[in-house]
């Protein structure tokens, strides 16, 4: 019968096989190693014994942050492994301890591998499943399916021990999924084996027949007698299951005639027995009751013991029972002393531990108390330290926001003396066409009515600047001078307004000094080309004007952008409705369209800030 202990065996004895038999290749390695080191990790899985021969003669580099001397750690681990040499854990620690802090992902999932499965020789359960889970998270960043299949089906075995079945499924079908795409067909068989017993597990049967019969055709084809012997031994045990007795009793007799073991010939004797067929069934039991094996000794003689109450032979029955308890006894006797041999060892390692810790703490509690004297002290000149340089601060802080007070205002300052200054040339360009203008009355009161704007504007920024003054002389006084970079600033902003005239000086020379303007004062009528023109030589001049326009008020049509650029080149609304042979009144009309289409773009055009002026300064 299959027990969980077999279950347990079985999975690491296939998983040493299938490693024997398989053969990975690292594709993503760039290190350099030595030739032997090369050869030995090339040959590991096909030829373990060579490899460990070889990897025994190097001698390597010994600094544990050394890749060679690393690598050389898990090679020889997993070569031990394989030959099966019991070994500690220091060679995979140092490892462990160089490829976790690496980016090598397959060489970190084969130390946590084998850490792991180190830590489960040592029956440290948990921790092995804590280090193959994070295996996990590595094979899955690398195309090494092989070790994704092993990794996974340590993962399934130990839920499977368990009885977590539905986890156990998970991982097994992971771990076929790397089979599969390893193409490799031991690693397929044995996956198809693994979902078979979680199936079983889970008292599927039909299911997992299914599986161990895909895996059968796989060990039949490619003539593999252990997973054949397996696949077969299972399957016979669920056959019974489900009653279907004569193919149970054919899937236990071709297991014998591939390899006979103690476990499998208790098998067919036990499956003869559930046949009813005792005289076979006292054969092959009777052999495997002659088994070293004391657990295969014990389920032989309990099945005996069946067979003869079967029977009513109670003289066998007596003789069966007592073989039976003396079996059992033997076995809880066995289990008593690993307990007991378990229990010496935790408690001789706690006594160290104790030991170790009552003298630790004699340390630590001279080492506490002089910890509180230096906190104390440290407490003590941390105060001290904080209220002065909390002083420190409040002063400084007081005298940054004063300098930046200043900074503002003067920046403020410069920034309305700008505007004025350009108000005053705008001012002055008005009082030269309203002169010319004196004899059309709405163009004139429409031109005295933005020079009135423009002139209030400039009285609101001079009271402001008084302010802001004022502002500057008391935080200055405070500071008693001004700072070095307030009077850069000043020069900055004094050359910022110097050329800023000096622009629109040479901007209006090159308009009045343009033919193509000249041509404007003069024509009748403004068709597609000349437009054309005046669009080209007002981007030039303006730094591509009518492109900004366009890109930022996309709702303006080639109308608005003409009334745009005549009022770029300062032409009033008489000169501007003979170019467009409309009546002022028109003019303005069109202004008010264009001004209320801007707005609703914008959101405003600036606090007293008139159309023309706004795009004069664009």
């Amino acid at each position: 019968m299959i027990t969980m202990s077999s279950f347990k065996h079985a999975g690491l004895i296939i998983s040493i096989i299938t490693s024997l038999i398989s053969c990975t290749h690292n594709k993503n390695y760039t290190t350099t190693f030595q030739p032997e080191l090369a050869k030995a990790e090339a040959i590991m899985y096909r030829y373990p014994d060579s490899a460990l021969h070889i990897l025994q003669g190097i001698q390597p580099d010994n600094p544990s942050d050394n890749e060679q001397y690393a690598t050389w750690a898990l090679l020889m681990t997993q070569a031990q492994y394989k030959n099966q040499i019991e070994q500690s854990d220091s060679l995979i620690n140092i490892a462990y301890s160089y490829f976790i802090n690496q980016d090598n992902a397959q060489r970190k999932a084969l130390a946590l591998y084998y850490k792991g499965i180190l830590c489960h020789e040592s029956h440290h359960a948990e921790d092995a499943l804590s280090f193959y889970l994070e295996a996990t998270a590595e094979i899955e960043k690398t195309n090494d399916y092989q070790l994704g299949f092993l990794i996974n089906s340590e993962i399934g075995l130990m839920y499977l021990y368990r009885k977590l079945n539905d986890y156990a499924m998970e991982y097994f079908e992971k771990a076929h999924h790397n089979a599969e795409l390893s193409n490799n067909q031991t690693y397929i068989a044995f996956s198809f084996i693994y979902i078979a017993r979680a199936f079983s597990q889970k008292k599927q049967y039909n299911k997992a027949i299914e599986y161990y019969e895909k895996a059968i055709k796989i060990g039949q084809v490619n003539n593999y007698p252990t997973i054949l012997a397996s696949a077969m031994n299972e399957t016979s045990f669920l056959f019974l299951k489900i009653g279907e007795n004569k193919k149970a009793l054919q899937y236990a007799k071709d297991c014998i005639k591939i390899k006979k073991t103690d476990q499998r010939i208790f098998s067919l004797g036990d499956t003869y027995r559930y046949l009813k067929m005792y005289d076979s069934a006292y054969f092959y039991l009777n052999q495997a009751s002659l088994s070293p094996n004391i657990h295969t000794a014990r389920s032989a003689y309990q099945a005996l013991f069946y067979i003869s109450q079967e029977e009513k032979d109670y003289k066998k029955a007596v003789e069966y029972s007592n073989k039976l308890w003396f079996y059992q006894d033997s076995i809880g006797k066995t289990d008593r002393n690993k307990a007991l041999i378990e229990m010496q060892e935790k408690y001789d390692q706690q006594k160290i531990i104790n030991e170790n810790n009552l003298s630790q703490i004699k340390k630590d509690r001279i080492i506490r108390n002089v910890l509180i004297a230096l906190i104390i002290l440290s407490f003590i000149i941390a105060i001290t330290n904080y209220l002065y340089q909390r002083k420190i601060v409040s002063q400084k802080q007081e005298i940054l926001e004063k300098e930046e007070k200043i900074r503002y205002f003067t920046m403020k300052i410069h920034e309305n003396e700008t505007l004025i200054n350009r108000n005053k040339m705008r001012i002055e360009e008005l009082t030269i066409q309203m002169e010319g203008s004196q004899e059309i009355k709405e163009q004139w009161k429409e031109q005295n009515k933005i020079r009135q704007e423009i002139q209030q504007q400039n009285e609101m920024l001079k009271l402001e600047n008084n302010k802001l003054q004022n502002h500057i002389s008391n935080y200055a006084q405070s500071l008693k001078e001004k700072s070095k970079e307030l009077e850069a600033m000043e020069h900055l902003s004094e050359e910022n307004q110097y050329l800023h005239k000096r622009e629109a000086f040479l901007c209006n020379q090159l308009i009045n000094q343009t033919e193509l303007f000249n041509k404007l004062k003069t024509t009748k009528y403004i068709d597609d080309q000349l437009w054309q023109e005046i669009k080209e030589k007002i981007d030039l001049l303006f730094d591509n004007y009518t492109k900004r326009l366009y890109h930022q008020i996309p709702s303006l049509t080639d109308g608005d952008i003409q009334i745009c650029c005549l009022i770029k080149l300062r032409f009033s609304n008489g000169d501007i409705a003979k170019m467009l042979a409309i009546s002022p009144t028109s003019v303005s009309k069109r202004k008010l369209r264009l001004k209320e289409r801007i707005v609703q773009e914008i959101g405003s055009l600036g606090e007293n800030q008139s159309l023309d002026l706004w795009l004069m300064e664009y």
